[in-house]
């Protein structure tokens, strides 16, 4: 371990052989406990590569398969871990602000015009949001 490193995140192999019960007492509500498990056993199975060459339809259908992992996160990851510029967690709260937009539909439609850059107009209204609460 590099010197002034004193902690470093469990790999998915340790997250995948925990029980629910120990996730959770980290203040973790049980069901999201239950997805980053089934989240990290996807990944130890190989059904799952969370890296920036993943194809990324597939990969959102597979995250949101996991029970307790929805649209929002599903969208937040690919927009992270694959780094695609295209991504939209069109259910995020500040997004909705930002945009004026009562639904997740609402809010695609008003940024259809940013495709295929949604990501950076997302991280924008973000900071848009905190310039201005």
């Amino acid at each position: 371990m590099p010197d002034g490193l004193v902690r470093i995140f469990p790999s998915p192999a340790t997250i995948a052989g925990l029980d629910v019960a120990a996730i959770a007492g980290l203040g973790i509500q049980p069901r999201r406990a239950e997805a980053i498990r089934a989240l990290a056993r996807a990944i130890v199975d190989g059904h799952l590569a969370l890296e920036p060459r993943a194809p990324v339809e597939a990969t959102v259908a597979a995250l949101r398969a996991i029970p307790g992992i929805g649209d929002w996160t599903a969208q937040y990851i690919a927009m992270r871990a694959l780094c695609w510029p295209d991504a939209f967690p069109a259910g995020d709260l500040a997004v909705l602000r930002a945009l004026q937009a009562r639904t997740p539909a609402q809010a695609r439609e008003r940024a259809r015009a940013w495709q295929p850059w949604r990501a950076y107009a997302v991280m924008n209204l973000w900071a848009s949001i905190g310039e201005n609460p």
